[in-house]
């Protein structure tokens, strides 16, 4: 989607006037389901902005590109890929050769992680992963809410939290390990309230041997494309709490396009309140709705098994470079 966008989007910038997120109509991106302009990525939220500037600058520059390698597959985006590997005069052919993350598979890597310890303890697909990401952080009063929805929906949960910042939502962007210790930030005793059904781990977490773990059922996440593809490759459902850059348009992507994700509303005070975080958990992790995300994540994951086989279309196209590369005609 978000490279269908960046194709579209001088078409747009002069069909448009004012801003996107102030359109009453959802955009549509070809190949893509509808998105309602404020969903559409960070940098072309404010038209005036320079960070919208060189973003338009870039997309118009796409066409100029020999191939474009691009880290999905057909299955996850058939829309959005069959338009972009429409033949058409100037656009350079598109190379999906995903999904390509980082597997862990075992206890290769930090394998005595206290949170691996103590997810073997839980139940075959019973634990929440709470995480958002490298750089995703919440205010001080969206952590209450989470917390506390957490606790409310009586799920197992291992979340992996930061200090909050009441001013931006990436603020750990560049720096994984939080000025100051998180759990001092959590409601008064809901660490042991919670003790025994969740665990709350600072700062960082290995999410590629977390997400492989027979004991997670589903992933509360900001929805980044590393995360995104991870959880398929894992066949993890997903709740879609999107933050900054482009996750919104992922957000979209996964739950109303894959429809593998549930994704919580926002009230009008902008954040998400403790009774709906508690009600999306539960309907995940026991509920029918959750039954059928998992059911669609589990055939995306079997998607994303073959197309990366020795006959896959993944593995074809990555072949096909390689012999670009070499100069040689592709097979």
């Amino acid at each position: 989607m978000a490279l269908s966008f960046s194709f579209y989007l001088p078409q747009l910038d002069q069909a448009v006037q004012g801003e996107y997120k102030d359109m009453i109509e959802p955009v549509q991106i070809p190949g893509c389901v509808p998105v309602h302009g404020r969903d559409l990525t960070d940098p072309v939220q404010d038209r005036n902005n320079e960070a919208y500037k060189f973003l338009l600058h870039h997309s118009n520059r796409f066409r100029r590109a020999a191939g474009i390698i691009e880290n999905s597959f057909y299955e996850l985006e058939s829309g959005a890929i069959s338009e972009l590997q429409r033949v058409e005069p100037g656009r350079p052919p598109i190379y999906p050769v995903g999904p390509l993350v980082n597997v862990e598979n075992g206890r290769t890597g930090d394998k005595d992680h206290e949170c691996l310890r103590w997810l073997d303890d839980q139940p075959r697909g019973s634990v929440l992963f709470v995480c958002f990401g490298s750089g995703g952080t919440l205010s001080s009063a969206q952590i209450d809410e989470l917390a506390l929805g957490l606790e409310t929906s009586k799920q197992r949960f291992l979340w992996v939290m930061r200090s909050p910042n009441n001013k931006v939502a990436n603020a750990s962007y560049f720096n994984a390990q939080s000025q100051a210790d998180p759990l001092d930030f959590l409601p008064k005793g809901f660490v042991e309230r919670t003790k025994g059904r969740g665990l709350v781990v600072p700062s960082w977490a290995p999410q590629a041997q977390v997400l492989a773990h027979e004991s997670i059922g589903g992933f509360l996440t900001h929805c980044g494309w590393n995360s995104t593809l991870e959880s398929v490759v894992n066949g993890v459902p997903l709740i879609a709490w999107p933050l900054y850059a482009e996750q919104k348009m992922n957000a979209v992507l996964v739950t109303e396009d894959a429809k593998v994700a549930l994704r919580p509303k926002i009230s009008e005070n902008g954040l998400v309140e403790r009774e709906e975080i508690a009600n999306v958990v539960k309907s995940l992790m026991e509920g029918e709705e959750g039954k059928k995300v998992r059911h669609r994540m589990k055939v995306l994951k079997e998607a994303a098994t073959k197309t990366l086989g020795e006959n896959g279309d993944s593995t074809k196209n990555i072949v096909e470079l390689i012999n670009k590369w070499k100069g040689q005609t592709s097979v």
